[in-house]
């Protein structure tokens, strides 16, 4: 006979976990015939913590900084701003496997430094203005994270995960998409000889 041993983080009531990493996106734009465009990948920097509810739920809050791109038109012309933002989600998560999970957050997204023109199809002093000059933008965030590898103290997590704005303008484009590796951490149990790793 032969057995395997698997381990995986078990959700469970008063637990609270969190997993810190790298946060690459990109603005979900392919670019415009004048040469507005989104680059290939940006990189940021994100943190998630979840609070387990139950061994099916767990309530999560995410905070990314990322430097985002937005894009807007009118009449087949096009303006593209960039400016630094601070992305912070709140809302529910769903265990579906003891690997596999995944959530359903609102954010808001505060706009924290100067705004950068990276192209205009508009003649100076008619550019029309993006979200990336607004104090604050709304949205919702829906993510899908897995567990990539494992020890007994750490666990190596991937988290997609795709923001869609409802308070995006007239003619723009400012959802984004992205995947945050990150190291996940048990900083609270119920029990305190549970483990963040279950063994089977």
């Amino acid at each position: 006979m032969i057995s395997f041993k698997t381990m995986a983080y078990t959700p469970s009531e008063g637990n609270v976990s969190a997993y810190v990493g790298p946060f690459g996106y990109r603005t979900n734009f392919s670019g415009s015939e004048t040469g507005a465009k989104t680059p290939d990948a940006q990189l940021g920097v994100g943190l998630v913590a979840l609070g387990d509810i139950n061994k099916k739920g767990s309530l999560e809050i995410a905070l990314i900084l990322m430097e985002k791109i937005y894009f807007r038109q009118d009449q087949g012309q096009y303006i593209e701003e960039q400016t630094r933002v601070t992305h912070i989600a709140m809302g529910y998560r769903r265990w579906l496997h003891e690997y596999l999970s995944c959530s359903l957050t609102f954010y808001s997204a505060y706009s924290m430094g100067d705004v950068a023109v990276i192209h205009s199809d508009f003649a100076p002093g008619t550019e029309i203005p993006t979200s990336a000059r607004d104090v604050t933008e709304y949205g919702f965030d829906f993510a899908m994270q897995t567990e990539l590898w494992h020890n007994d103290d750490y666990i190596v997590v991937a988290d997609g995960r795709y923001s869609k704005s409802v308070t995006s303008k007239a003619g723009e484009i400012g959802d984004h998409y992205g995947l945050l590796i990150g190291v996940q951490y048990q900083l609270q149990e119920k029990k305190p000889s549970d483990n963040l790793l279950r063994k089977n």
